[in-house]
């Protein structure tokens, strides 16, 4: 089973979150690498011990590397937020990206034999992304990083030849046993995926694939209600909730004059939008037309306006092809911190909306909150 879609919002949402912490993670090697590299060459210089010329040492074990660096990260940086990049590409993107970082450092350092295997440690990060085609090109890349090292180790050392091929042949076996057990334990992995659905499809073959709104990619109304539910039941004052309905302004003016299929194209971008703040502690879902519901487990009021308020200027910037003025979102929240049923929620939530909307649009309000 190769690549299957990851068709949860919140499965989504977190290789997302993954992604963007291994971008941190490729940025902090980049500086890191740059302080340890100068220093080391600082202390070679000082023992004179370079075993080459400074400008050379300088340029191949500092200079190239760096460059390399900034640019795989400035390249995982772009494809995160790209919006015409797939889920499956970004995640291919930052795992390369980790892999040719870990490579050129053994490269630049291949005179230290146990930097061999850092490309090592991208098959293992980067198993998380559940990517067959991942995990068979950066088993190959890595058979190539470590024998290169060993040649460059040889140059360097030619009188330890013999070390260096012992050294060569051990380590390429790690990889392959690596590179192996990474995709042995993903094989394992589908299998078990498989054995989960096959087990909720016959105990429930209506219910299972109705999570998710088809159009917009957030959960669907009957999963959302079921979860809502279940949050405001165990609402008190140690675990308060936070609950806000969000309304697309003029809508019904979008599918009029432009039709359904365009404010469809509408209804996706603010899916888009939704799912990036979908987590375990927040379910998004839709509604029904262009009213979506979002459930705050945590119930910290400051946080969640602020969530809101980003959900709404991220809509905003959004462009379109048919149309040259922005479309933008209002909404209401209500805070409760006793056990509370969904519909009179959302009743609380909508008088904010309503208020909203009388306001001026394109904001966010609370219960009782002044309109001026």
């Amino acid at each position: 089973m190769e690549n299957r879609p990851v068709s949860d919002p919140a499965m989504r949402n977190l290789e997302r979150r993954i992604r963007f912490e291994l971008e941190k993670l490729l940025l902090i090697i980049t500086v890191l690498c740059l302080i340890l590299e100068i220093i080391i060459a600082v202390y070679y210089y000082l023992i004179k011990d370079l075993g080459q010329p400074l400008k050379s040492y300088i340029e191949f074990r500092i200079l190239v590397p760096l460059g390399v660096n900034i640019l795989v990260y400035l390249v995982a940086r772009f494809s995160n937020r790209s919006e015409n990049s797939t889920d499956s590409t970004k995640n291919r993107v930052c795992s390369f990206a980790l892999l040719i970082m870990m490579g050129v450092i053994s490269l630049a350092h291949s005179f230290f034999i146990p930097l061999w295997t850092l490309p090592l440690v991208s098959i293992m990060y980067c198993s998380i992304f559940h990517d067959r085609f991942i995990q068979k090109i950066q088993g190959g890349v890595c058979v190539v990083f470590i024998l290169y090292s060993g040649i460059l180790h040889m140059y360097d050392y030619p009188d330890e030849r013999g070390f260096t091929i012992l050294c060569i042949v051990i380590t390429e076996i790690m990889a392959l046993v690596v590179s192996y057990m990474s995709f042995k334990l993903e094989s394992y992995n589908d299998s078990k995926f498989l054995i989960r659905e096959r087990s909720l499809s016959s105990s429930d073959k209506f219910e299972h694939g109705f999570e998710t709104d088809s159009v917009t990619g957030v959960y669907s109304k009957r999963y959302l209600t079921e979860e809502a539910e279940k949050i405001l039941a165990g609402t008190n004052e140690l675990d308060p909730c936070g609950v806000a309905v969000l309304d697309i302004d003029d809508f019904k003016k979008i599918n009029d004059e432009l039709g359904n299929d365009k404010g469809d194209d509408v209804l996706r971008t603010l899916g888009s939008v939704l799912q990036e703040f979908i987590d375990e502690d927040t379910i998004v879902g839709r509604y029904g037309g262009d009213t979506f519901v979002i459930v705050f487990e945590n119930g910290i009021r400051d946080e969640n306006l602020d969530a809101l308020n980003q959900i709404r200027k991220e809509f905003s910037k959004k462009k379109y092809s048919f149309m040259k003025e922005s479309v933008t979102v209002s909404g209401g929240y209500s805070w409760f911190d006793v056990t509370m049923n969904l519909q009179d929620a959302l009743d609380e939530a909508g008088k904010a909306l309503s208020s909203a909307k009388k306001a001026g649009k394109n904001r966010i309000m609370t219960i009782g909150e002044s309109e001026d």
